[in-house]
């Protein structure tokens, strides 16, 4: 755990996990390949989320379970949607790329909703739509995923653009079985609102 927080550029004695999530976050901030160039961006991301995890799970270790005072809320269930075809509402239309039949601010609450179920939600930026998932799959490595959220609104859907990138020494897997698995995760968050 003290590496984890060296790699976040905090002091070993850093116990606080708010103090953690906002070393991160800023770390991220700054390296991530969205805003910086450099060819280690996505390296130098990578190694920031696995810090923030191990020093996370390190401080829970040490009794401190309560999750950061400025960790972002759980989102409000989205509004009950009556008589819908589940199956329309959620569509893979490319190898990396998920239409929802559902305005961009309904979706990202669904996706965040299905981020947690699916991994650890590590970042998540409402205005820019942005959310990323540390997540294990069976027999892969670790990997972010990172979200892109458009909405269309000529046909009343938002599009979902899925990256995936190990953060081990092999590589993740295909990016259509990761997006298969993030639409499953979807409709089955949207079929709980739908019932609730």
């Amino acid at each position: 755990m003290i590496e984890a927080l060296a790699v976040l550029g905090l002091d070993a004695s850093t116990t606080d996990p708010t103090v953690v999530r906002a070393a991160y976050l800023n770390a991220v901030r700054r390296s991530h390949p969205d805003r910086n160039r450099a060819s280690d961006a996505n390296r130098r991301t990578a190694s920031f989320t696995a810090a923030y995890r191990i020093a996370i799970d390190g401080l829970a270790d040490l009794g401190d379970e309560e999750p950061p005072a400025d960790a972002a809320p759980e989102p409000p269930p989205p509004p009950a949607i009556v008589d819908l075809d589940l199956s329309a509402l959620v569509r893979i239309i490319a190898d990396d790329t998920i239409e929802v039949a559902a305005p961009p601010d309904i979706t990202f609450a669904w996706l965040v909703q299905a981020g947690h179920v699916a991994g650890d939600v590590t970042f998540l930026d409402r205005p820019a739509a942005m959310l990323q998932i540390l997540v294990a799959f069976v027999g892969e490595p670790w990997c972010q995923m990172i979200f892109d959220l458009q909405g269309r609104a000529a046909r009343g859907t938002t599009e979902i653009f899925c990256t995936i990138e190990s953060i081990e020494d092999r590589p993740g897997p295909p990016i259509d079985a990761a997006t298969r698995f993030v639409a499953d995760q979807l409709a089955e968050v949207i079929d709980a609102s739908i019932d609730a």
